[in-house]
């Protein structure tokens, strides 16, 4: 099965804000249930040159199938109540996905930032596109969540359901850029999307001396190259989790991780100066901390740790 990489992103966020806000879930679903009240569909927006189909605010991914069984687990509290599956029936509602939804917007400049910016968008161009972005992102964690928790052949019919909607969302996306460079250069952004994530946090480490947008690039490259040349598959977000469903183990990650940073700590001499390599390293070192913090705190929200 193949996620977006954006999916898993989007699944921690759901959980860090459930964690955050599981003891005022009560009065959380009050507030949801007076927000789908006055929850409108938005109008149709302008767009890019010719492109035809408006997004959809609508829960397109609640379909027909019958009702996924969720997958044998251990129970997380005296009730069997999974935080994982209370969350999950949010956002099945109309305002649970607007709450969601919500998030992701405030999201989307840390994901798809330096995309955007490159693109030269008017306010038009730029709203419709990051309408697209998110649905993407709404759709694919919906049924992610679904899929955490699903038996064997639950799965297998999400995963037919969220290739569809994946295959829908890049259709639409390559017909708002109409240009073939853009959609090439969309589709390698998302390969490197773990990397480009972390942009932000080395910008700032390296201030006293900035990156060049070439040299920074070049960086990207660097961790995106040593990530698939440290093991088997290519060690992204999504390989990851569906390594740890399957077998609940966070040292196969750990391994992986340190492979990947014996490949960086190698290469990234030829790209930065040694008083930024030293800055980075020392980034990517806290970094790699609280990236496992983020999934051991998935592991106990899915239930999945042992």
């Amino acid at each position: 099965m193949r996620y977006l990489p954006t999916t898993v992103v989007a699944i921690i966020v759901g959980l860090v804000v459930y964690l955050v806000q599981e003891s005022r879930l009560k009065s959380l679903r009050g507030e949801l249930a007076r927000a789908d009240a006055s929850t409108k569909d938005e109008p149709e927006k302008s767009r890019r040159l010719s492109l035809s189909a408006p997004v959809a605010d609508s829960n397109s991914v609640i379909s027909s199938r019958k009702e996924v069984t969720e997958r044998p687990g251990k129970e997380n509290d005296e009730k069997g109540d999974k935080p994982l599956r209370s969350m999950s029936e949010v956002l099945q509602t109309d305002a649970g996905r607007a709450m969601i939804k919500q998030g992701i917007e405030a999201g989307l400049p840390m994901i798809y930032g330096d995309f955007i910016n490159s693109l030269g968008l008017n306010d038009e161009e730029l709203k419709y596109f990051q309408e697209l972005l998110t649905k993407r992102i709404l759709d694919q964690q919906q049924l992610g969540m679904k899929w955490v928790q699903a038996d064997e052949e639950g799965r297998a019919s999400l995963a037919v359901e969220m290739e569809k909607l994946a295959e829908d969302s890049s259709v639409k996306i390559d017909e708002f850029l109409q240009n073939e460079e853009d959609a090439v250069s969309f589709k390698r952004y998302e390969q490197q999307l773990p990397e480009r994530r972390q942009m932000r946090g080395i910008r700032n480490t390296l201030s006293d001396e900035p990156l060049t947008p070439e040299v920074e690039e070049r960086l990207v490259d660097a961790l995106y190259q040593a990530r698939l040349n440290s093991g088997e598959g290519n060690g992204s977000d999504e390989e990851n989790w569906e390594k740890l469903v399957e077998t609940g183990d966070f040292r196969v990650i750990k391994e992986r991780w340190r492979a990947t940073d014996v490949e960086i700590a190698k290469n990234i001499p030829d790209v930065l100066t040694p008083t930024q390599s030293e800055a980075f390293l020392d980034y990517w070192k806290t970094a790699r901390t609280m990236q496992a913090a983020e999934y051991k705190m998935g592991m106990q929200m899915m239930g999945i740790d042992k």
